[in-house]
């Protein structure tokens, strides 16, 4: 991390909030999601990967991390499709695939290869493709014919390994007794009594104890959660959203090994403020924090010169008394030369 920005984000986070960030003790906040876009101008990275088309294969160092994480013959059950990855090994089959995600990088990117895209602007034309990406229309069944034609144009295995690329989730088939979104809901904030958005609460169900992807575009980005023994999940987006009009789904693996997803959540948000927003945000906890701190150092300085006047004062008091007992202790000459 470049200096500047490591100072910028120790300074508006405060240091024991960075420390236990990239310690990896907790994650951040909406509110620290804010402060870190400001310090990198407005910006926030997200990890991505970008699939392997059929004729590829993956490289050795993949496959090698891959069968040295999945053990116990879990790498045999999901490159077969028998297997989901398991929820817990996720970051890790990731970072096989080269996604090494930061603290402040919550979800993930996705992306199908040029062959795949180009196929499918070529399959169902450029405008349909982007009001089916939008959510405002669902493909036929012969545009979801025409697709898998595309798609199979994917490396099978690494489609096994990741979620599937977010232009894929439209085309699946639609289960929503298997998987939905059924609610959603902001906790907004206020700076200055304006709205600065807020994280965003994501819930539903799916089969349980299964691994959920959740697509949110217009970006589009994904992130994954687990359900419960009843099959209920929750996730909690952090990562501010640019934009007030969204839309999401969710898919899980089913029982014969098919992956599909839920109907289509369009939701409205209150956006993150713009980066002017940020700065005056960043300005105002600046100052609340030298406030602080200016009101701990001067605490400080009171009990250190407080202490340092107390110490003068009983060093000369214990000299006062070490020269009474010493004049105390002199014998009198007068008395000396009677006797």
């Amino acid at each position: 991390m470049p200096y500047e920005y490591e100072g910028c984000l120790i300074k508006t986070l405060g240091e024991t909030a960075y420390k236990q960030i990239y310690s990896g003790v907790r994650t951040p906040t909406y509110e620290e999601h804010l402060k870190y876009e400001a310090c990198y101008g407005g910006r926030n990275n997200v990890s991505s990967v970008t699939f392997y088309t059929n004729q590829e294969t993956l490289p050795k160092t993949t496959e090698t991390c891959l069968k040295t994480v999945l053990t116990g013959g879990t790498y045999d059950k999901v490159r077969s499709g028998t297997s989901d990855v398991p929820y817990e090994s996720r970051d890790k089959v990731n970072r096989c695939f080269g996604i090494n995600p930061q603290p402040f990088e919550e979800t993930r990117v996705y992306k199908a290869p040029d062959t795949v895209k180009n196929c499918l602007l070529d399959a169902i034309g450029a405008s349909r493709f982007q009001e089916i990406q939008s959510g405002k229309s669902e493909p036929s069944e012969e545009e979801k014919t025409k697709s898998s034609l595309c798609f199979a144009k994917l490396n099978k295995d690494q489609s096994k390994f990741l979620p599937l690329p977010p232009e894929q989730v439209h085309f699946l088939k639609s289960k929503p007794e298997i998987v939905n979104v059924s609610d959603f809901k902001q906790e907004t904030q206020k700076l200055k009594g304006q709205d600065v958005g807020g994280k965003i609460v994501l819930s539903g169900k799916a089969l349980p104890n299964s691994t959920v992807n959740i697509y949110i575009f217009s970006d589009p980005i994904v992130v994954t959660t687990k359900t419960d023994e009843n099959g209920d999940w929750v996730y909690e987006l952090n990562e501010p959203l640019k934009g007030e009009s969204h839309i999401a789904y969710a898919t899980v693996r089913s029982d014969n090994g098919e992956i599909v997803r839920s109907d289509i959540l369009d939701f409205q948000i209150q956006a993150a403020p713009d980066e002017p927003a940020i700065e005056q945000f960043i300005e105002e906890t600046s100052a609340t924090s030298a406030q602080k701190s200016f009101l701990y150092y001067s605490v400080i300085a009171l009990i250190i010169l407080t202490l340092s006047v107390s110490s003068v004062i009983a060093v000369v008091n214990v000299r006062k008394i070490s020269a009474r007992q010493k004049e105390g202790s002199v014998p009198n000459r007068d008395s000396e030369r009677k006797l």
